[in-house]
């Protein structure tokens, strides 16, 4: 687990180098406020992808866990999974295509961001696949090809069409296209590395209804876990100016940087615990989720002090703008410490025959949210979102603790 965590690892950090670089690109060459229209942008897209991706990429992950498919077997569950998908996505689709003037004039009260609700129709169908073919190579255990699609070649290519649409002088949305761009390259790619030019037949004993059916839970599962993570962000964007959204982007970027350890663990135990669940070994399970939580809460707490420690010097990076986020910094590091001693509560549910459990504790906890930050930004401002976000996030994981011991019988940490 240590071995295959430690190139995750190297893989994330590279990863979430450029992403800063990314960050840093659009908030010094083009203005913070423009990287907060293209924040917004980006989180609508990705939670939407969420909805309509109709949690199939976790229940790839799951399936193929529990019943031991054969990497065929699979590939044919994926490609069930791609034609649903594709489906589907022809409603948000349209949604944002009609639909983007009125968002951007009445909900967000802005003359700009329709066009980059232009954008998310051309790039909503290829952020769904995207998703699936990560949750495919997490399924067969292919963690270095999931972590060159994850943190490799979207953010390289990101960085080269970000830096020529600023020497070209485009308009501000021409920072969102520049990310579709990326992600149809990295999906053709990821077609190229799966199927064969004259494909291998195998049976999949699952129907594609039996396959939604079992992704139904999971959908709101991880729509209502993404949504905790970023209602606020939303939410901001509707009761603050741009430039205080992209402050508040910047701090959570960097505050989130203590989920660097969690999620790289995170990938390697999905799989595994859906093996060893499905045969029935909750011995084993309870072995493994108490050293991968141990190694979670060694390595994080000196990431979290680290970023607490030189929190206004880290911000200084991202302009002077920036060093107004520290509180926030701080608050939402604080959060993520407390999520990484409490271990990956979410997954160890949903890998475990729990899902509609963790559906329903997400469904309670955005509803907290919600009201958290409606509450406590017009008071605090991006402050008050960082401290809904904890809060919530806090009894997310308690929430799941108490269910995990009443179905598991143990708890993450004994």
């Amino acid at each position: 687990m240590i071995s295959t965590s430690g190139i995750g690892f190297i893989f994330r950090l590279f990863g979430l180098g450029t992403s800063f670089l990314v960050t840093m690109l659009i908030s010094r060459l083009f203005s913070v406020g423009i990287f907060g229209n293209y924040s917004l942008a980006f989180t609508i897209a990705q939670a939407t992808a969420l909805v309509f991706a109709l949690g199939i990429p976790s229940a790839l992950v799951k399936i193929v866990g529990n019943n031991s498919y054969t990497y065929l077997q699979a590939k044919k569950l994926l490609i069930k999974g791609l034609k649903i998908t594709l489906v589907f996505s022809i409603v948000p689709v349209m949604f944002f295509f009609f639909g983007a003037v009125f968002l951007s004039e009445n909900v967000f009260k802005s003359d700009v961001l329709s066009n980059y609700f232009v954008v998310i129709c051309l790039v909503l169908p290829l952020f769904i696949f995207h998703e699936l073919f990560l949750f495919f190579f997490i399924s067969v255990k292919k963690f270095k090809l999931y972590n060159v699609f994850m943190f490799g070649l979207p953010n390289v290519l990101l960085l080269g069409f970000l830096y020529l649409f600023y020497t070209l002088k485009m308009p501000e949305h021409y920072t969102f296209i520049a990310f579709a761009i990326s992600m149809l390259i990295v999906v053709i790619t990821e077609v190229f590395m799966v199927f064969e030019i004259k494909p291998k037949t195998a049976d999949t004993p699952l129907s594609s209804g039996a396959l939604v059916k079992t992704a139904w839970p999971l959908l709101f599962s991880g729509l209502m876990l993404y949504l905790l993570n970023w209602t606020d962000l939303i939410m901001l964007g509707m009761m603050v100016d741009e430039d205080e959204v992209g402050i508040y982007n910047i701090a959570y970027k960097i505050g989130t940087l203590g989920f660097l350890v969690i999620v790289t663990v995170n990938i390697i135990m999905m799989p595994k615990m859906a093996e060893l669940y499905g045969k029935g070994d909750l011995s084993g399970l309870k072995k493994f989720i108490h050293k991968s939580t141990r190694l979670i809460i060694f390595t994080t707490l000196p990431i979290v002090a680290g970023i607490v420690g030189l929190s206004s010097y880290i911000l200084s990076f991202f302009g002077e703008e920036a060093i107004a986020g520290q509180s926030t910094l701080i608050i939402i590091s604080t959060g993520i410490l407390f999520s990484a001693m409490c271990g990956n509560t979410d997954q160890i549910l949903n890998m475990t025959g729990n899902e509609k459990v963790f559906r329903n504790i997400t469904v309670v906890c955005f509803l907290a949210n919600i009201s958290l930050n409606y509450l406590l930004i017009p008071v605090y401002g991006i402050n008050g979102a960082a401290i809904a976000s904890v809060i919530t996030n806090a009894l997310l994981n308690v929430i799941s603790l108490f269910y995990m011991k009443k179905r598991l019988g143990f708890y993450t940490f004994a």
